[in-house]
């Protein structure tokens, strides 16, 4: 189902922003590394007086360093030798830029020190209970308590998923342009979401409309596109388990998003902004 995920649309877990950075990339690919021909196979190095596990000139690296992003291995510091080689390499042929290795080391801290505050304060974000849960689908019964059969195409824009529509709408196999276009995960299936109650999507963002449709749904659109959604049969709740394990994970998403707005609002009020 692609409308169903960890984290719910809009919120971006240790992610403000659509940043491609991230503070442990930049501190040093060298974690990830492994594989055929990668430094997992190299010795490891003798650790110094001062703690120094690496030295490429007069770059060195500590294993204090290394142990803040999980690296703990031979090969974890062999990657970081031949990441530093082509590091210093480039700067010998004149590829530094120093205003961009300037902007990329602050990006980093930025990144780095949001991902701590952040992580600490969804610590404490806290689970809803069952009743909690129960009383939430109670006060809506037709958007928790009755399953649709859903089928969906996803597609990237709108004027792509308004014309596909119109086709819809005059006949054409749901099911079929959906195997043919649709970029859902469920693709391959006809686009067959299976039996959901409308609040597993409304939930996670989409429109309260498209929680309580039968037959075919208007285009509305989420973070992941442009959606059609179809719906083919309804039944009473069949799996309260289910449904309440999904609205679980919708509670958190909101009280994280909620949380993270709450930190938003109060570094504004306490440091100056200037933004376009």
């Amino acid at each position: 189902m692609s409308t169903s995920r960890t984290d719910p649309p809009g919120f971006p877990t240790l992610a403000l922003g659509a940043a491609v950075l991230t503070a442990a990339a930049v501190a040093g690919s060298y974690i990830l590394a492994s594989g055929p021909g990668s430094p997992s196979s190299m010795p490891a190095p003798s650790l110094a007086r001062d703690g120094v596990i690496a030295k490429v000139d007069s770059s060195t690296l500590t294993g204090e360093e290394l142990s803040l992003f999980g690296g703990t291995d031979s090969g974890a510091a062999g990657a970081w030798v031949d990441d530093e080689l082509l590091a210093q390499l480039a700067r010998s042929e004149g590829l530094d830029n120093p205003f961009a290795s300037g902007f990329v080391g602050r990006r980093a801290v930025q990144l780095y020190l949001r991902d701590r505050l952040v992580e600490r304060e969804l610590a404490s974000v806290r689970m809803p209970d069952r009743a909690e849960l129960l009383s939430m689908m109670r006060s809506d019964s037709l958007l928790y308590e009755v399953e649709r059969h859903y089928y969906e195409i996803l597609v990237a824009d709108s004027a792509t998923a308004e014309s596909l529509r119109a086709r819809l709408a005059a006949g054409q196999s749901f099911q079929v342009m959906a195997q043919n276009v649709s970029m859902g995960q469920k693709a391959a299936l006809g686009g067959d979401l299976g039996f959901l109650v409308g609040g597993e999507l409304t939930g996670r963002g989409l429109p309260h409309d498209i929680g309580t449709i039968t037959g075919l749904s208007r285009v509305v659109r989420s973070d992941l596109g442009w959606h059609i959604f179809l719906v083919t049969e309804v039944r009473a709740l069949t799996d309260t388990a289910r449904v309440t394990a999904s609205l679980s994970e919708v509670v958190v998403g909101r009280r994280e998003r909620a949380l993270v707005d709450s930190l938003l609002d109060t570094a504004r009020a306490r440091f100056e902004v200037s933004e376009p």
